[in-house]
């Protein structure tokens, strides 16, 4: 027996070992544990941090019909941003039920928004996907995909309204009108780029240390760019419900647009979110503050705090009928 071989197999022993010594069912069901008290712990503390009578409040002074058709764009909003996953399904070539899988990133997007990205976005998938027997390995790729989806999207909106000029940044900020529309180029670039790798591309993996990347088809990356276009559409369509009727659609997106750089590229003033603060820098000469603060906590209630308050009793439903399908 060679070095090498001796080595092996003495791994193969101790690992062998380890699996009959250690607990694992125990150990697997105390980190189950773990993470069913961290997400409860989660929710109570953002529930905690939130002024309810305020909310209970601008509810009640925000027409039904702004409320109603909110919720209707942020549920379709939602439902495209799940179906970024059903891509990776396709070129993983998984066996899942895509309702499943689609439910399953449903329920993480609407947790990623109010509890981080970190829990929501990356332990909620790894938690859901591991219930439908997706291997950890997969779910990492499935992430991959699906956040490459969503930025590539963003890239191509903001790449092309950049360059428009028709974007004017305060002086305070660090960035001025001739850096964005440079920005906004180098973003056009990169779509242009990826698609055509895609579209040229004659391997379609490619391994880095362990991770590997899957180069989807042209068609694929189309329908990439078009869905997350959809979504970030969709999500300038509900704050546009709850803005003053002065303020204009195309306003209100690409102000979505600039905020989701701003964190970026321009100091923001403690106490305001990055959203509230440049819709105030940059809405501040054609509405009142109070009526842009007003108008996105509404947003807020909408987009974030209802489809939590739908997917945390929807997720135990989850837990339990995978735990008994898997019993059977």
């Amino acid at each position: 027996m060679t070095t090498a071989q001796a080595v092996k197999s003495k791994f193969a022993d101790g690992y062998s070992f380890a699996r009959e010594k250690l607990p694992w069912p125990l150990l697997k069901k105390i980190l189950t544990v773990v993470f069913f008290v961290l997400v409860a712990a989660l929710i109570i503390k953002q529930g905690a941090t939130i002024e309810w009578g305020k909310v209970w409040q601008t509810l009640k002074e925000t027409s039904l019909t702004s409320l109603a058709t909110g919720a209707g764009l942020g549920f379709l909003c939602y439902c495209v941003y799940a179906s970024y996953d059903l891509l990776g399904r396709y070129l993983l070539r998984l066996k899942v039920a895509w309702p499943k899988m689609w439910f399953a990133a449903w329920l993480s997007y609407a947790f990623n928004l109010n509890l981080s990205s970190l829990v929501g976005g990356v332990a909620f998938r790894y938690r859901l996907y591991s219930r439908l027997g997706i291997k950890a390995s997969d779910v990492t790729r499935i992430l991959g995909i699906s956040v490459a989806t969503n930025w590539l999207g963003y890239v191509l909106l903001a790449g092309g309204l950049f360059v428009s000029g028709q974007i004017d940044p305060p002086d305070s900020w660090a960035v001025g009108k001739t850096a964005l529309q440079v920005i906004g180029a180098v973003f056009l670039v990169i779509v242009a780029a990826y698609v055509a790798t895609c579209w040229r591309a004659s391997k379609r993996e490619y391994t880095f240390k362990s991770t590997t990347v899957t180069l989807p088809p042209a068609r694929i990356s189309l329908l990439q760019l078009v869905m997350a276009c959809a979504h970030w559409t969709l999500m300038a369509s509900v704050i546009y419900q709850f803005m003053a009727d002065d303020v204009a659609f195309p306003t209100v997106f690409a102000v979505l647009l600039v905020s989701a750089l701003a964190g970026v590229i321009t100091h923001i003033p403690g106490g305001l979110g990055v959203l509230e603060a440049v819709f105030i820098a940059l809405l501040a000469g054609q509405v009142e503050k109070t009526d842009i603060l007003a108008g996105l906590f509404a947003y807020r209630c909408v987009f974030y705090l209802l489809p939590l308050a739908v997917a945390t009793p929807l997720y135990l439903m989850f837990e339990a009928s995978t735990r008994n399908a898997a019993k059977k």
